[in-house]
């Protein structure tokens, strides 16, 4: 039982406003929880911010985020973190793409002046590592690898790759993948043909330099590593929709937490979750 809640974690009410974005939504998930959270009298999970100096990040929720932007309300729930804590982790998400042929990516990067050469995985993985600017595609069945070189300036690098991922976005469907599985269970586990996109590995500071910026990071690319993440807070919405009396808000939140703790509502858990969706 969890006897103190700002020991674990800290929850706000906190303006749309307030919060700097540093990835896209994704359309198809974005109108799938619109017509959720539409519909619904409460937010189940607040998004996860990261506060640098004066700056909030979102981290992870953007989805959320913009379906409660898009029903008018003013306010979200966040769980709020240290973005400069060491316990926080930048970690990423590697897009396996089904039914798409590397030929495709070679004639997309011929057409729209990306250079690009063949190499084997390792050695993908390798410069990937070593000079971050790059982008590796490797079919999980064929063993044929695409290393693409992205421009080292971080802006133009972030462009380059929303127009990357428009290749398969609306096109294809595709799985993300965790960073640290390795290709060989990739290619052992999965049931499907296809090619799996590996990102550069970005850093905080990368990050915080794209939430400042005009430019935003395809959906689905970041991955923070969140310790004591809170979910199922159910919140009503329409104490969301405008921004008065947020001190109160803040205020009633609390003892709500605090009243679900007293009466052993709340359990925190350790290991690894795998949780199918709706």
């Amino acid at each position: 039982m969890i006897n103190y809640t700002d020991n674990y974690f800290d929850l706000e009410i906190l303006r749309l406003t307030d919060i700097k974005l540093h990835e896209a939504t994704e359309t198809i998930r974005l109108r799938n929880i619109y017509n959720r959270i539409s519909k619904s009298k409460y937010l189940i999970n607040p998004v996860i911010t990261g506060r640098h100096n004066n700056d909030i990040i979102l981290l992870d929720g953007a989805n959320r985020y913009g379906s409660l932007q898009a029903i008018g309300c003013k306010l979200i729930l966040a769980q709020v973190l240290d973005y400069k804590s060491n316990n926080l982790k930048l970690d990423k998400w590697n897009h396996l793409v089904y039914d798409l042929k590397i030929e495709s990516i070679i004639n997309f990067c011929s057409k729209n002046g990306f250079n690009f050469e063949k190499t084997t995985y390792v050695k993908g993985i390798k410069a990937i590592k070593d000079k971050f600017h790059y982008l590796l595609a490797s079919d999980i069945v064929n063993d044929e690898n695409i290393l693409i070189k992205l421009s080292s300036d971080l802006d133009e690098m972030v462009d380059q790759l929303h127009k990357f991922t428009l290749l398969y976005f609306k096109e294809y469907n595709f799985d993300r993948s965790e960073g640290d599985i390795k290709f060989s269970d990739i290619k052992k586990y999965t049931r499907r043909k296809g090619v799996l996109i590996v990102f550069p590995d970005l850093k905080k500071s990368h990050i915080v330099k794209i939430a400042d910026s005009k430019f935003h990071l395809p959906a689905g690319i970041s991955r923070h590593r969140i310790t004591n993440r809170v979910l199922h807070v159910k919140y009503e919405i329409s104490k969301l929709l405008h921004d008065r009396n947020i001190e109160q808000k803040q205020k009633d939140l609390k003892l709500l937490l605090n009243d679900k703790i007293d009466k052993n509502k709340v359990r925190q858990y350790q290991e690894s979750v795998i949780v199918f969706d709706e």
